[in-house]
């Protein structure tokens, strides 16, 4: 092979310099097929490997440029001084690459020894940052542990919660039923009126005590929320317990007297009205109400 040319570069590579040596020669017989223009060359030929304690060899091609060939080496130097790679061969052909010589960093830099080493930098803020995360985090740490300790107590507190929103919302479903009976209560015969109320009050109590009041007979309407509140009732629960009674017997009365006997005046109707406000509005929207 003739007219070999060889170049380094950077022509001053130093330790961790990622650098290149191509070596340019023209064969005298073609190395690669006629339709080919590239390849690889293996990096675990010994003449590379012979060269490890000294360099790591990234990567090795072959070119061909009409009747030239490249042979391209892209490595990194791990200690200052020669690498010589030994003869070697490629497609039959002997390639004999002259030394490459790594240069020291301190070399590069023209000094004498290493600075000492200089504190971290800081960048302004950071202090108040770090702070202002360790305070977030000691925050929410406390918050994850006050709430594992006091599971039952929030679960108990969240049921209690969703118990007294749902009462409020039938609350407000039957007053807003009842006066619309009121506001259509010339509209309706007596014996409607009543079945009408008393459906209201029957669908509240359903829904404010979980219980199926739909085919409660009046005279166990006393025994019935009686038992729900535990058996004993203070005087105030027995007055509105008295006024349910009262309303539903009346109720029952217009419902299932005769026609000439069933007569309510208007004024009746507004009393029954308001004393079935009275009683959804004692009732309420909390446990604590009955």
């Amino acid at each position: 092979m003739t007219d070999s040319i060889q170049i380094f570069m950077p022509e001053n590579a130093c330790v961790g310099d990622r650098a290149e040596l191509r070596y340019i020669f023209h064969p005298e017989s073609e190395l690669l097929p006629e339709n080919q223009t590239h390849t690889d060359v293996p990096l675990d030929i010994p003449s590379f490997a012979n060269q490890a304690e000294n360099c790591q060899l990234l990567s090795a091609s072959l070119d061909r440029f009409g009747t030239e060939y490249t042979l391209s080496l892209s490595l990194v130097g791990w200690k200052p001084g020669q690498i010589d790679f030994a003869p070697f061969t490629i497609g039959g052909h002997l390639l004999d690459l002259e030394p490459v010589e790594i240069h020291s960093v301190v070399e590069k830099t023209a000094a004498q020894g290493f600075r000492p080493p200089s504190p971290p930098l800081v960048v302004p803020g950071t202090t108040a940052v770090l702070a202002l995360l360790a305070v977030f985090f000691i925050v929410v740490l406390s918050g994850a542990l006050f709430a594992l300790f006091h599971i039952p107590a929030i679960a108990d507190f969240l049921t209690k919660s969703r118990a007294e929103r749902l009462a409020r919302r039938n609350m407000r479903a039957a007053l807003k039923k009842l006066h619309a009976l009121a506001a259509k209560k010339d509209d309706f015969g007596d014996k409607p009126f009543c079945a009408a109320l008393q459906h209201i009050l029957r669908n509240y109590f359903s829904k404010r005590f979980a219980e199926d009041f739909a085919s409660v007979h009046t005279s166990a309407l006393y025994e019935k929320i009686s038992a729900i509140c535990g058996g004993e009732l203070t005087d105030g629960q027995d007055v509105l317990l008295q006024e349910i009674l009262s309303l539903f017997t009346r109720a029952d009365y217009i419902r299932y007297a005769s026609e000439t006997a069933a007569v309510l005046t208007p004024e009746e109707k507004d009393s029954l009205i308001e004393s079935a406000l009275h009683v959804v509005e004692s009732l309420g929207g909390s446990d604590a109400d009955l």
